[in-house]
């Protein structure tokens, strides 16, 4: 008897530079989501563009967070290793903080599903041209067993 497998459904995920610095920061969900690929029922990919990655070694590489700068290179490094590059064709000017537009082009043309953030300027939006925007603990409903 021959088994018929469907094809597990797929995210297209956008998460912002503050998920980016959780995961520097401390083991936990957000960094689980760089490691992990999801389920056997639902999987994910995860997307970003230079300008995310850009503001990215900026903010670890300020005396805020107190890296130094091999560590900001490894997680450079880890972060390239996991994400599929986009380079965004269309500027979008929509959220308040104008830094944040960048998450929403690299959604955009990404053909994401779903932006995660911390930002509660992109929060608000809940939603951005059909692309859900939501709490990176949100996650754990959809992937529970990704946790570290």
């Amino acid at each position: 008897m021959m088994s018929l497998t469907m094809p597990s459904p797929k995210l297209n995920i956008v998460p912002d530079t503050g998920f980016y610095i959780a995961a520097a920061l401390k083991n936990g969900y957000a960094r689980s989501y760089l490691i992990g690929r999801g389920t056997k029922f639902l999987t994910y990919e995860l997307f970003s563009s230079e300008a995310i990655l850009l503001e990215l070694q900026e903010k670890l590489e300020s005396d805020k967070f107190g890296f130094d700068r091999q560590q900001v290179v490894n997680m450079l490094i880890q972060v390239r290793g996991v994400v599929r590059i986009v380079y965004p064709s269309q500027k979008i000017t929509v959220v308040r903080d104008p830094d944040d537009d960048k998450i929403l082009e690299c959604a955009k043309e990404a053909k994401a599903d779903a932006i995660l953030t911390f930002d509660k300027d992109l929060l608000v939006l809940k939603e951005y041209e059909g692309i859900k925007i939501i709490h990176p603990s949100t996650m754990q409903y959809l992937f529970p067993n990704n946790h570290i």
